[in-house]
């Protein structure tokens, strides 16, 4: 067995998951704290060299990969404009933890790592393109190729979000008016049901509502499964995965979630396409941990070989 370790980080706006892994890409010691992202970026930098010692302990690090959401440049390791933490607008990330700790640092959009993991460990393994969702407060995508992230020429491909899928006039925070995530993420499902009158707290518990019986909670249920199904068929159209990965608290936690979309996916998409694109819920648990993991072996073997 090899024996090389490796630091893999999901960094979100809430918590801060920083974990040490094998070759394999199995968890060996895992740490978890809140982000306090109101703190500023130096607060949680500090943050994360602390977090990252206290993991990598007398380990010997290959590398450190970290996977957050926000506008990033992977070829530079720079946070251009991470929306969610605050302050944070052209922070030199990698360069500043690899000096720190004397080892290569490398970071990618949160998605972008959960699709690969998926693609080498999850639902995704053993499909050449694998396309990976993700739907909880917001709505993110990541595309991988023959076991390989597509970042794209500024580092924004898979940015699914703002995809426009209907007419409307909400315009959710800084995307296109009748964007994807306005009717699909978790905030958005929230917002439809509080407009209407409904009180939840969850926003899988339209689904349920829907199921018995609820007219309301019926249409938002539909809403989303419609916009969400219009969204692949034009990522479908363009990129022809061999499968769609799914994942979030939104879909696992929603029974038959999978099966609504799958049908009304297929009402949207060449009849010579139908039924031959798979879409699968995720398999990983975590996602965020393990893929930044690989995407830094990846970055690593990319370098030396």
């Amino acid at each position: 067995m090899d024996k090389k370790y490796w630091i893999g980080i999901d960094l979100g706006g809430t918590n801060i998951r920083v974990g040490l892994l094998n070759n394999e890409g199995v968890i060996l010691k895992e740490k978890r704290e809140l982000t306090e992202a109101e703190n500023g970026p130096e607060y949680i930098i500090e943050k994360l060299k602390s977090m990252i010692s206290t993991v990598k302990g007398n380990y010997n690090i290959e590398a450190i990969g970290i996977g957050m959401p926000g506008s990033l440049d992977p070829y530079k390791g720079i946070v251009l404009n991470a929306v969610n933490l605050h302050g944070w607008k052209n922070i030199h990330l990698s360069k500043t933890l690899e000096e720190y700790f004397d080892t290569p640092c490398f970071i990618e959009n949160d998605c972008n790592v959960g699709a690969l993991a998926e693609a080498l460990d999850g639902a995704g393994k053993g499909f050449p393109i694998v396309f990976y969702i993700a739907i909880g407060t917001g709505v993110g995508g990541g595309l991988c190729i023959n076991e390989e992230i597509i970042s794209g020429s500024t580092g924004h491909a898979g940015e699914i979000a703002n995809i426009i899928v209907k007419e409307s006039k909400f315009k959710h925070g800084y995307l296109n008016y009748g964007s994807l995530e306005s009717f699909v993420s978790g905030t958005s499902i929230l917002r439809m049901a509080k407009d209407k009158g409904l009180n939840i707290q969850y926003a899988n518990e339209i689904f349920s509502l829907a199921d018995n019986g609820n007219t309301i909670a019926s249409e938002i249920a539909e809403i989303v499964v419609d916009s969400l199904a219009r969204g692949m068929s034009a990522i479908a159209h363009v990129v022809n995965p061999h499968i769609f990965v799914i994942g979030g608290g939104v879909t696992v936690s929603t029974p038959n979630f999978i099966e609504r979309v799958n049908n009304k996916f297929n009402q949207y998409i060449y009849p010579v396409m139908k039924n031959k694109i798979h879409i699968e819920l995720s398999q990983i648990q975590d996602p965020g941990i393990i893929g930044a993991m690989y995407m830094a072996k990846k970055r690593m073997q990319k370098i030396f070989f």
